[in-house]
C-alpha cells in the first residue's frame, strides 16, 4: 500500500508559521502527565502524540502502513468481565517492577490523517520516552524527526520538562469501585465530550500505554473497565508490530477503541481504533490509530535503554 501524500497547504506569513511552529514545540514540551490528570487531558496528549506520530520520513525496518481498512469483527459483551477478572488475577502474581528512575517505554504507532476523504493511515513510527519514576523533573522524547507543513522541521529529540512522575499518574485506588466513581467525578467535572463510560474507558487506556503500573494497580484498573457498561471482548486482533492478541473493545460514536493482550500471558501488546460504520472518515473497518508497545523497563539515567 503506498503512503498517503501529504494534503497541501497554502503559503502564510513567515511570523505566523514561526508562532504556530513555537507553539507546536511548547505543547510537546509542556508537561504531559499530571496528578489527579482528567480524561480530557489525557485525550489532548493522545492528540498531540497522533500529530507527532504523523511524520514523513520513514523508518528502517518498520512496516510502511498497517492495513487501512479491517473487518468488524462480532463482539462478545459476555466475555468481557469474565477476561478482565482474569487478568485481574493473574497480573497480582507477577513481580514489582525493579529499581530505576525512569520508566522507559518503546513503542509503535501509526495514525490516520482525517479531512478531504477517508481517513489516510500514516506510517509506523518508532517512539521512545523516558519518564521520571518517582520526582517531577525532565523527561525525554525521541523519535524520527521530521517535518511538518506549515510548522517546519519538528526535532528528533526533544526534552520534556518538569514531567509529573510515574508514580503520581499510577497513585490511584486499590479498589476498583473506588477507582471507577473517581475517573467518573472527572467526567462529571470536565462537563462535555465523551460519555462518561468512554471517558474512563479511555482513560485506563492511556494509563496502561505509556506508564509503568504496579501489579495491584493494574489489576484495580482491569476490574474497573469489567464493571463499565458496554465493554465487550474481539479475538484475534493485530497490533502495530503484527502481534495476535484478544481486544478488550468499547464502542462509541461510530468507533472501536481497543486495548489488545496476549492471549496467553495477559501481556498488553497495544491499541487499535476503527470505524464500525459507514461516514465521512470512511467506510466500517477503516483504522485511525494502531500502537504496540515493544519495551518497557526502568533505567538509571535520562536517556538510557535497559
Amino acid at each position: 500500500m503506498s503512503e498517503p501524500t501529504v494534503p497541501h497547504v497554502p503559503a502564510m506569513a513567515t511570523a505566523h508559521r514561526q508562532a504556530l511552529r513555537r507553539h507546536l514545540m511548547n505543547e510537546i514540551t509542556r508537561p504531559a502527565r499530571r496528578p489527579k490528570r482528567t480524561p480530557v487531558l489525557a485525550g489532548a496528549v493522545g492528540v498531540l502524540a497522533a500529530v507527532i506520530a504523523a511524520g514523513t520520513i520513514a523508518l528502517p525496518g518498520v512496516p510502511q502502513s498497517a492495513p487501512l481498512v479491517v473487518t468488524v469483527q462480532q463482539a462478545e459483551p459476555a466475555a468481557a468481565t469474565t477476561l478482565l477478572n482474569a487478568m485481574a488475577a493473574a497480573v497480582v502474581e507477577k513481580p514489582e517492577p525493579g529499581d530505576g528512575r525512569y520508566v522507559y517505554i518503546r513503542s509503535l504507532g501509526a495514525y490516520a490523517e482525517l479531512g478531504g476523504g477517508p481517513a489516510r493511515l500514516r506510517p509506523v513510527r518508532e517512539r521512545e520516552i523516558w519518564i521520571p519514576r518517582y520526582e517531577p523533573g525532565d523527561g525525554l522524547l525521541r523519535q524520527p524527526f521530521f517535518e511538518l507543513p506549515v510548522i517546519g522541521v519538528i526535532p528528533e529529540r526533544v526534552t520534556l520538562t518538569d514531567m509529573t512522575p510515574n508514580a503520581a499518574v499510577v497513585d490511584l485506588p486499590d479498589d476498583p469501585d473506588e477507582l471507577l466513581a473517581k475517573l467518573y467525578r472527572e467526567r462529571a467535572e470536565r462537563g462535555h465530550g465523551s460519555s462518561r463510560d468512554g471517558a474512563a474507558f479511555t482513560a485506563i487506556g492511556d494509563i496502561l500505554r505509556e506508564s509503568l503500573v504496579p501489579p495491584q494497580t493494574s489489576a484495580a484498573l482491569y476490574r474497573a473497565a469489567a464493571r463499565i457498561p458496554g465493554v465487550e471482548v474481539i479475538r484475534q486482533v493485530t497490533d502495530a508490530a503484527g502481534r495476535r492478541g484478544t481486544a478488550v473493545a468499547y464502542t462509541e460514536r461510530d468507533r472501536r477503541d481497543e486495548w489488545i493482550f496476549d492471549e496467553r500471558t495477559f501481556e498488553y501488546l497495544g491499541s487499535r481504533s476503527y470505524l464500525v460504520a459507514d461516514t465521512a472518515d470512511g467506510p466500517a473497518g477503516t483504522v485511525l490509530a494502531t500502537t504496540a508497545v515493544l519495551q518497557r523497563a526502568v533505567v538509571p539515567k535520562l536517556g538510557q535503554r535497559p
